[in-house]
């Protein structure tokens, strides 16, 4: 293959900036560290983590689980079944925005890579008790796609857009998505 002739100024410069367009265009996931980043880390030899997770995906299995596990922990422990729906709603939401800003890489782990698993070693779906008990809340299923939507885009944007300056802190956002969509106002 002959290089390509020597090019200069705007042209060189309109297909560098061609080429990063096309490479940054396809998604970049969030990936769990390797065996032996881990290792690096605990000072031991590679060897070791292998005695406890015989490959990476098994290794993403226990990561993943322990994170979902937290999230959903998080999210429920803020359910009071003695308040109205509406108020429960808004406290998980809250609890959700909070979760994810506290926790920025598990959260993108869980809602912001693709699936690392195959689908021998997948998890659940990481809302399956928290999307029900939203529809329970919200009357119905057709409003919880908006609520887990809405908050997703309220820590998302907060993670990727540090130096925005937001008309609502997180929490306050997440309660007033929560209140529009049970009905019950702002």
């Amino acid at each position: 293959m002959a290089p390509k002739a020597r090019r200069e100024g705007d042209q060189l410069r309109g297909e560098l900036l061609a080429a990063a367009t096309e490479l940054a265009s396809a998604p970049r996931p969030v990936t769990i560290p390797s065996l032996r980043a881990i290792a690096r880390a605990c000072d031991v030899s590679a060897t070791a983590v292998y005695r406890h997770f015989p490959s990476q995906a098994d290794l993403n299995r226990a990561l993943l689980l322990r994170v979902h596990a937290a999230f959903e922990e998080s999210v429920l422990d803020h359910d009071d079944p003695t308040l109205t729906g509406p108020e429960r709603l808004r406290a998980m939401a809250r609890a959700y925005v909070n979760w994810g800003l506290a926790q920025p890489g598990m959260y993108q782990l869980l809602f912001e890579s693709k699936d690392q698993l195959d689908e021998e070693s997948s998890i659940s779906d990481v809302a399956d008790r928290l999307l029900p008990l939203a529809a329970e809340l919200l009357g119905g299923e057709d409003e919880v796609e908006r609520l887990w939507t809405g908050l997703h885009g309220i820590v998302s944007l907060r993670l990727h857009k540090p130096h925005t300056v937001w008309r609502y802190d997180a929490e306050t956002e997440a309660g007033r998505l929560a209140a529009t969509l049970s009905r019950t106002g702002v």
